[in-house]
């Protein structure tokens, strides 16, 4: 009994720890390539919180807090750039901006209409984050200022 009382105890406290562990970037495109691989599969699906870099993070908890519950400036899934999607003929490509920077972008079609987004990465305390992104086609825009409820 006691020991199963301490494998019980042992797989709680691992399940606890890796439900908390901080989401890896180890490569950026690997990354967003995934990201678009959930939301093709599950439309419900989000990305962790906690990989924002701390100006992009603060932007969004800004938004949230200004927004009090209801939609802020962010109306929208720029992931997909727009509400609803259906993507097809993805691809992603990548380029280094230096050695702590890097661009991914994602070509692809959202409901039959083509969409090309940049994300800009920054490595910080050995981590890759998600610093903002650019929409270069259809109506564009820039995250970080999207955030700030700037035009």
């Amino acid at each position: 009994m006691r020991r199963a009382s301490f494998a019980l105890a042992a797989l709680v406290i691992s399940s606890v720890c890796l439900l908390s562990a901080a989401s890896r970037i180890d490569d950026p495109a690997k990354f967003v390539a995934d990201v678009y691989r959930r939301l093709i599969a599950d439309t419900s699906y989000e990305p962790a919180d906690d990989i924002y870099s701390a100006r992009l993070a603060k932007l969004i908890r800004d938004d949230r807090r200004r927004a009090k519950g209801e939609v802020g400036c962010l109306d929208f899934v720029f992931w997909v750039n727009g509400q609803d999607w259906k993507i097809t003929k993805l691809a992603i490509t990548s380029a280094d901006q230096g050695a702590d920077r890097k661009t991914v972008i994602a070509k692809f079609r959202n409901l039959g209409d083509p969409q090309e987004i940049h994300f800009d990465f920054v490595r910080t305390g050995g981590r890759w984050l998600l610093d903002d992104a650019h929409s270069e086609a259809g109506p564009r825009w820039t995250l970080s200022q999207i955030l700030k409820c700037a035009p």
